[in-house]
C-alpha cells in the first residue's frame, strides 16, 4: 500500500520461497490479516500449483495479494474470479532484483539464481523433477554458475548450504547483496491495485 493510502483489510498468499523476505518486510508494509505460504515445489506441476492456489484463494476472507510472478501459464485466469492481484513480475528472481538487473546479468551469461528460500527448497524441486546428482549436473551444464541473492544479509551463515549446492551441481557461486526495496515496492503496488 502506498504511504498515503487508507489501510484496508487484505490477505496474502505467497510462494514459500518468499517467506523469510516477507516476514522481514512485515514491519514496513501494511500487514495482511493472514498470510498463507504455498509449497514452492508445486511449481514443477502446474495442476498441483493451480489446485493449491485455488484452495488458498477459496479460504481468503478479504481481497488478496498473491506474491507470485507468472509462475503458472494461466495465473491471471486463476486469480481473476477472486479479484486477487499478483505481483508485477515474471518470477521470484525478477521480484527480488527487478527485470532490468535480470537483463543486465543475462548479458553476462546464463546463471542459476538462488535466494534464501531457493536454498531451502532446491533439493525438493530437483527431487520432484526426477533429478539426481547426475541429472542435475547435466541439466545445469549450460549455466556459467550460480548467483546467491543475499536478501537477508546472512550469506555467511548459509555457506555450508551453498557449498552443498555446489557439491551437488558443480556450479560455482557468487554472493550478491540484495536490498528488499524492489520486492517491497511490488507488494505495495499489488496492495494498491486491490483498492481499484
Amino acid at each position: 500500500m502506498g504511504e498515503g493510502s487508507v489501510n484496508r483489510m487484505y490477505s496474502a498468499i505467497a510462494c514459500g520461497v518468499f517467506e523469510e523476505e516477507i516476514e522481514r518486510l512485515i514491519p514496513s508494509i501494511p500487514s495482511p490479516n493472514s498470510i498463507r505460504y504455498i509449497d514452492p515445489g508445486l511449481h514443477v506441476d502446474f495442476d498441483q500449483l493451480e489446485e493449491a492456489l485455488r484452495e488458498a484463494l477459496d479460504e481468503c476472507q478479504e481481497r488478496c495479494v498473491v506474491a507470485f510472478g507468472a509462475c503458472h501459464p494461466r495465473m491471471d485466469e486463476i486469480l481473476a474470479p477472486y479479484g486477487a492481484v499478483a505481483l508485477s513480475c515474471q518470477n521470484c528472481i525478477d521480484a527480488l532484483i527487478g527485470r532490468e538487473e535480470m537483463e543486465r546479468r543475462a548479458e553476462l551469461g546464463l546463471y542459476f539464481y538462488l535466494s534464501p528460500g531457493w536454498l531451502k527448497c532446491w533439493r525438493d524441486m530437483f527431487r520432484r523433477l526426477g533429478w539426481g546428482m547426475e541429472e542435475a549436473r547435466m541439466e545445469l551444464g549450460p549455466f556459467k554458475g550460480a548467483i546467491y541473492l543475499d536478501t537477508l544479509g546472512d550469506a555467511e551463515d548459509r555457506k555450508s548450504d551453498l557449498l552443498e549446492f555446489f557439491d551437488y551441481t558443480l556450479l560455482c557461486f557468487e554472493v550478491v547483496e540484495v536490498d528488499l526495496g524492489h520486492f517491497r515496492s511490488l507488494i505495495l503496488d499489488a496492495r494498491d491495485r486491490l483498492e481499484v
